[in-house]
């Protein structure tokens, strides 16, 4: 599976290219960032801000999957659709 260069990624890239290498190889090298209640804290509040988001644009299409091709896939889709507001 090819590991994209996300936004999140080359931050972490830039801080330490170690930690670069290291991420998405979890069956290989433990996380231990997985249990971390800071983490979790932060990961929740990504979440809010998506709430936010949503909220700012009611009526849109939230796209659930974590699979990163089949959600490029689904927001493709729905860019190609007849009900996409063009607004700048």
């Amino acid at each position: 599976m090819p590991r994209f260069l996300t936004k999140s990624r080359f931050k972490l890239g830039l801080e330490c290219p170690t930690k670069l290498y290291y991420t998405k190889k979890e069956t290989v090298y433990a996380d231990s960032g997985l249990t971390d209640p800071l983490l979790a804290a932060l990961a929740e509040g990504g979440f809010q801000v998506g709430e936010l988001a949503k909220s700012y644009f009611p009526g849109g299409h939230d796209i659930k999957t974590l699979d990163y091709g089949e959600s490029l896939e689904q927001t493709a889709a729905l860019f190609r659709g007849d009900e996409v507001d063009r607004r700048q």
